[in-house]
């Protein structure tokens, strides 16, 4: 079935407006064509490219901030794993790091036994066992001693202790790097773009 096209003719140029789509009328039309060139405004797009291009540089300028913040963990992580046991075990992979602010839920009611939080992780429930021991030996979880929980564990305060620090890193490491201009303007820049696109879609469905 073909799709129906609504069309309708621009009173300015004549030209068929197909589904809304048309630029004889929007703001660069009007700041190439209707003023006069004393009063032209400097250092806007001139086309749809222009605005492409635009969002293309600054989202390139983002990446290279993403760049220096992941170095900067990456290491960090390096370094505290070569020192600390604990953080050789969690940043020995991401399933590990999964478990370790798993563990840090709160609230966590009863506890993760193999079961559930294999469950939670989508892993299977062997390996996830495995690290569940380990993690206890580090003395970062404990067994639950609660009737019908054996099974499940608990986690230590040396765990929650060691996920709020980790938590304060990444926001300090965070706010270092989101003091560079490109990476605040490109969040501002897309957080402007999905409020615009979000209100597009729900006048669309309620048109419906």
């Amino acid at each position: 079935m073909n799709k129906h096209i609504n069309q309708e003719v621009c009173e300015n140029c004549g030209k068929q407006i197909v589904d809304g789509l048309h630029n004889c009328c929007d703001f660069i039309a009007k700041n190439n064509n209707y003023t006069d060139e004393q009063d032209t405004i400097e250092a806007i797009p001139k086309s749809g490219k222009d605005l492409r291009d635009f969002r293309q540089a600054m989202s390139k300028a983002f990446l290279q901030t993403q760049i220096s913040l992941e170095h900067m963990v990456y290491l960090d992580k390096k370094s505290w794993s070569e020192s600390h046991e604990l953080s050789k075990f969690i940043f020995g992979s991401a399933d590990r790091q999964m478990l370790f602010w798993m563990f840090a839920i709160d609230p966590i009611g009863e506890g993760f036994s193999p079961k559930t939080a294999a469950q939670y992780l989508r892993r299977d429930r062997t390996s996830v066992s495995k690290e569940l021991s380990t993690m206890h030996d580090l003395q970062l979880i404990y067994r639950n001693t609660k009737e019908g929980f054996q099974r499940y564990y608990l986690p230590s305060k040396k765990l929650t202790d060691s996920a709020l620090w980790f938590a304060e890193y990444y926001v300090d490491v965070t706010l270092r790097v989101t003091e560079e201009p490109a990476r605040d303007r490109f969040f501002k820049y897309r957080e402007a773009e999905q409020s615009f696109f979000k209100d597009l879609n729900k006048r669309g469905r309620d048109a419906q």
